[in-house]
């Protein structure tokens, strides 16, 4: 079986929004996954009427857009304590699971992206559905879902950016490419959520064993 990446997107968007900060703006399209008559795999950020009906649309994974805007100390602080207990459950960097919901929802329990993904840490219907989310626009039950997902990751991976880019891209395609995948996306989801998580780190003091150790920035 063939793969095949295109990439129209991005060119130097998020690298010129992390060196402005909040003045600038990041944003990605979702990913399409297609298979052509010969069954050669196509992940591609172009819908179904730019690729052609050669190509049978297998799935279509959530884009991540990150737009930097001011947030008050409150918005930022609100969930900790739901943070710090989820992340205690599951054995997770409580800084990482901040970090996430950061990058995710920018701490707005409501979200909801283009294609479905819900609450502070964006999960898929069938990804609440698994974690036994039944609410997940309830900050509690969402965050647990969540940081129980990481944990999940966690155990996929020992790599922080594998891990990261698990979250935002699915673990198949981190294992179909031996590491953060080539979308320019996922690349710069990782390190959003890295420098984050070194921004919330001095929040949390962790007694989680070898949580410091497991990770460690790479």
């Amino acid at each position: 079986m063939r793969v095949l990446l295109t990439k129209s997107w991005l060119s130097g968007v998020f690298a010129a929004g992390c060196m402005l900060g909040f003045s600038a703006t990041a944003q990605a399209d979702n990913i399409y996954k297609y298979r052509s008559a010969d069954g050669t795999i196509l992940f591609t950020d172009q819908a179904q009427e730019q690729v052609g009906q050669q190509y049978t649309l297998l799935s279509v994974r959530k884009g991540w857009s990150y737009t930097p805007r001011a947030l008050s100390n409150a918005q930022r602080d609100q969930y900790d304590t739901i943070i710090t207990q989820a992340a205690t459950r599951f054995r997770v960097d409580p800084a990482l699971v901040k970090a996430v919901i950061h990058a995710e929802s920018l701490f707005n329990h409501n979200a909801i992206s283009r294609v479905g993904a819900q609450g502070l840490m964006q999960l898929m219907p069938e990804t609440a559905a698994y974690l036994k989310v039944s609410n997940p626009f309830d900050p509690r039950a969402n965050i647990t879902g969540g940081t129980q997902f990481i944990a999940y990751l966690k155990n996929k991976f020992s790599d922080l950016d594998h891990i990261l880019a698990a979250y935002n891209a699915g673990e198949g395609n981190v294992r179909r490419y031996g590491g953060i995948p080539p979308f320019k996306e996922t690349q710069a989801y990782v390190k959003k959520v890295k420098q984050l998580r070194q921004r919330y780190a001095h929040q949390f003091v962790a007694e989680l064993g070898e949580e410091e150790t497991v990770f460690a920035s790479r």
